[in-house]
């Protein structure tokens, strides 16, 4: 039982985000006429200068929506995207900095993630804290990966959550000192009430993917009609936009259910006990 649940959590702090298969379950490949003009039109907004459009085509490079796949068009949009505040766009480059390519740089990727995790994205906090919680891409901090992991897990990162819980009840994850994180397992299994699920009923859920044809005429009519991020302003080229305003961290409707697709295989990177 002890090897299984070692197995379960040992990712050898690999980095298996990042590959050439493209999302496991967010934005499909696609060579039709109609991805084609999508990845056209962003590719026109990116010309511009509008942030928004320079990470939605990181997400068509990474695809391969609309174009042919290619890495490293992903990871420079993706990076063009990240100076103007996009969220996940800061995410992603930072993922992609993180790699064992010829672009690692791992203390750019840190300081992306950490700049995306200011605005409260989880998935970055996540990461960061797995990065210190291991010993190969920097030398382990506890101090660090506890205050990381806590801050993923108190917003709700459901990853998080679960790493969390598996993490405190292995034997080699309670030697270790993780007192926030640990602390807000108990408080949880404390106050968690019992279950009230009504006896023989059962409530059916339906999950549909997301319509990123519709996201797209809505970005580019948004686009079309607003500013481009690269005009000069008030001293400042930032977008400086919240993460709830932006389309791919967006807490509301459709646009929450296109970010968990379009994050559905970043940053799985996980400690491996020995």
């Amino acid at each position: 039982m002890m090897k299984k649940r070692l197995k379960a959590l040992s990712i050898g702090l690999s980095l298996l985000a990042v590959t050439s298969q493209g999302f496991a379950a967010g934005l499909p490949e696609c060579d039709t006429a109609e991805c084609q003009e999508y990845f056209k039109a962003y590719t026109i907004l990116t010309k511009r200068g509008h942030s928004d459009a320079m990470a939605t085509l990181g997400e068509l490079y990474y695809a391969g929506y609309g174009t042919e796949k290619d890495m490293e068009q992903a990871f420079k949009w993706f990076r063009r995207a990240a100076k103007f505040g996009n969220t996940t766009a800061q995410y992603k480059a930072g993922i992609m900095y993180l790699q064992d390519s010829k672009g690692r740089d791992i203390d750019k990727g840190i300081t992306l993630l950490k700049r995306s995790s200011k605005v409260g994205f989880s998935p970055s906090a996540f990461v960061l804290g797995k990065i210190y919680l291991g010993n190969e891409l920097v030398k382990q901090d506890l101090a660090e990966a506890d205050h990381w992991l806590a801050k993923a897990y108190e917003l709700n990162n459901q990853e998080a959550q679960k790493f969390a819980k598996q993490l405190k009840a292995s034997e080699q994850g309670q030697t270790l000192a993780l007192p926030t994180l640990y602390a807000l397992l108990d408080t949880q299994a404390s106050s968690k009430p019992g279950s009230n699920a009504p006896v023989g009923e059962m409530e059916t859920i339906t999950v549909t993917a997301p319509d990123y044809t519709q996201f797209f005429n809505d970005e580019i009519a948004r686009l079309n009609n607003s500013r481009p991020d690269t005009e000069k302003g008030t001293g400042s080229n930032i977008a400086g936009r919240t993460c709830a305003e932006l389309w791919a961290c967006s807490t509301e409707g459709d646009s929450e259910r296109i970010r968990d697709f379009l994050l559905s295989d970043w940053g799985r990177i996980a400690l491996s006990f020995r």
